[in-house]
C-alpha cells in the first residue's frame, strides 16, 4: 500500500466529511429558522404591493 496515496485519500475523506457535515448543519439551521418565522407571521394579514411602471430611455450610438 503506498503511504502518500493513502493519506492523500484519507485527507480528501476528512474533506469530503467536513463539508457535508457544516453544510447539513447549515441547511438545518436555515430549516429551523424559516420554521419559525412561518409560525411568527401565520396570524398577520398579508399585505400586496404594486410597484409603479419605470420608463428607461438611453441614448443609443
Amino acid at each position: 500500500m503506498n503511504t502518500n496515496r493513502t493519506t492523500r485519500f484519507a485527507g480528501l475523506l476528512v474533506a469530503v466529511l467536513m463539508t457535508v457535515a457544516v453544510n447539513g448543519a447549515m441547511l438545518w439551521k436555515f430549516d429551523a429558522v424559516s420554521q419559525e418565522s412561518v409560525l411568527a407571521t401565520n396570524d398577520q394579514m398579508a399585505t400586496v404591493v404594486t410597484l409603479d411602471r419605470v420608463n428607461v430611455v438611453a441614448h443609443r450610438s
